[in-house]
């Protein structure tokens, strides 16, 4: 049981979720579109990012690569990809 934690903790320091530069501009007419308003996070672990990646794409997630090798999208989402981002290293951590 503790090697589990201790697998779980080493893996979540390979992780850098950087989540949340948000652009919260608004439109002309003052009113908030969820679409304008995005998130981004960075993986490490490419395995990871990988799973992710084809997580975000079985789930039609809109998203996109950043300059900085983030992984954006759109903040409307934010719950779909905390839960395909958990399964990933989940998965992972199961088959380490």
């Amino acid at each position: 049981m503790m090697q589990n934690i201790l697998k779980i903790a080493a893996i979540i320091s390979l992780i850098s979720l950087e989540g949340c530069s948000e652009d919260t501009t608004l439109p002309a007419n003052g009113l908030s579109d969820n679409k304008s308003e995005t998130q981004s996070f960075s993986i490490r672990n490419p395995e990871i990012k990988q799973d992710i990646i084809n997580g975000l794409i079985a789930n039609d997630i809109e998203h996109w690569a950043n300059k900085d090798g983030s992984i954006g999208f759109h903040s409307q989402d934010a719950e779909h990809v905390d839960a395909i981002g958990f399964a990933a290293i989940g998965a992972y951590a199961a088959r380490n």
